[in-house]
């Protein structure tokens, strides 16, 4: 019975497809399956193992089958070999090209390196705007200058004597323009040194006026304290002379002269309203020859 299962399992292990192969040897491949198939050789599993047998060791009816035949196998060897040679072909193609192609732009870039060397590269002022426009703005008058001057060295190099005099011209004349211009500049600047000298002398005088005047105020404050003591004191004594309170004249403050003053003036102090003046006393007749009784708080008339 164990005989039996045995048996049972290897036939359900073998697949169903399997089948024998006959070489052209006359040997058999029992439980056979082709596992691989080349242009001229099969991969074969059988019983045995693995292996690998060329179109000339099969037989007759597995050529057949599998299309190996000596025939079918040289033109699909052939065939291999064309299409090896069409792509070998191509790729020296492409190389040759390609080895062409670095030949002729050798050639341009000498060709245009002794055109380079033969005639000068001459520049203008709209080509020097350009060139300079991603970094700095250069004046259309600049501009034509540096290109004067660039294709003044450029005729220089290539010994042109008559274009080398015409640009000559041109820098010249552009430099006496910028010579005339940079005097004018200068001497603006000379006049400017002395305004400002000017100014800062008229903001000094105008300084010490201002002390000058701050002193005169002080001074008449004290006087008119001085005289508002001196009048309080005449009210209770009697006297022949009588004091009058000096009126206050404003004086004369010059206006600033200068440049224009970068913060605003601080707001003048508001007006504050005169003071009323005490009732003037009247003046005591005295007779002729008469002289006045003496007082402290009297002053000579002047």
């Amino acid at each position: 019975m164990m005989k039996c299962c045995i048996c049972s399992f290897l036939l359900l292990a073998a697949p169903l497809w399997a089948e024998d192969f006959t070489l052209a040897n006359g040997s058999v491949l029992k439980d056979a399956e082709v596992l691989r198939q080349t242009t001229d050789s099969l991969q074969i599993r059988h019983a045995g193992g693995i292996e690998k047998f060329s179109y000339t060791e099969l037989g007759a009816d597995l050529q057949q089958k599998y299309d190996l035949t000596p025939e079918a196998v040289e033109t699909r060897r052939q065939a291999a070999e064309e299409e090896a040679a069409q792509k070998r072909r191509a790729k020296e193609q492409a190389a040759a090209e390609k080895q062409r192609r670095l030949k002729e732009d050798q050639a341009a870039r000498e060709l245009a390196l002794e055109n380079a060397g033969k005639y000068a590269r001459y520049i203008s002022g709209a080509e020097v705007t350009q060139l300079c426009s991603g970094l700095l703005s250069v004046e259309a008058r600049a501009a034509e200058f540096l290109a004067a001057e660039w294709n003044r060295r450029e005729a220089l190099r290539m010994q042109l004597e008559l274009d080398a005099k015409r640009f000559s011209a041109e820098v010249d004349a552009l430099r006496a323009d910028f010579e005339e211009e940079r005097r004018e500049l200068s001497a603006l600047r000379s006049e400017l040194s002395d305004k400002r000298a000017q100014v800062q002398e008229k903001n000094a005088a105008l300084k010490r006026k201002n002390e000058e005047i701050a002193a005169l105020r002080a001074q008449v404050a004290q006087l008119n304290k001085a005289l508002g003591r001196a009048e309080a004191e005449n009210t209770q004594t009697t006297g022949t002379v009588v004091i009058d309170r000096p009126v206050y004249v404003p004086t004369y403050v010059p206006t600033y002269v200068g440049p224009p003053r970068s913060r605003p003036c601080p707001p003048r102090p508001p007006h504050r309203p005169a003071r009323p003046a005490a009732p003037r006393p009247r003046p005591v007749q005295v007779s002729p020859g008469a002289r006045p009784a003496s007082s402290a708080h009297t002053l000579p008339r002047r």
